[in-house]
């Protein structure tokens, strides 16, 4: 007489992880949602005239939060304490491109001439 069957253990370690996998609860909005704050330094007057940054951003999720660090140099954009992975990263990389669109001129440069071609 032999035992009781189990189930495969690939099965049953599909089942074990459905079971522990709780349903994603739906994103909650807030009221007034606070909008990070994104501070564009100068790399040079703050790290020094000899550096490698090209960008330097403070950025600070909530007002009163410490400010996250985001470098960008030769190793790519970083934050000081969590590293490239930190959502900081991709807030201080906006900014950069929205303010270099900015400093380009590129609105200025289109003139009544060229919006006729």
């Amino acid at each position: 007489m032999s035992g009781p069957r189990r189930p495969p253990a690939s099965v049953a370690k599909s089942a074990r992880k459905a079971a522990a996998d709780p349903a994603l609860a739906p994103t909650q909005f807030d009221l007034f949602p606070v909008k990070p704050v994104v501070d564009v330094l100068d790399a040079r007057a703050v790290v020094g005239p000899r550096t490698g940054v090209e960008h330097l951003v403070r950025v600070r999720l909530r007002p009163n939060d410490a400010p996250h660090l985001i470098f960008h140099d030769r190793h790519g954009w970083y934050c000081e304490a969590h590293g490239p992975t930190c959502h900081t990263v991709t807030l201080a990389r906006e900014e950069v491109r929205v303010d270099e669109v900015r400093l380009d001129g590129r609105d200025e440069q289109i003139g009544f001439d060229d919006a006729a071609r």
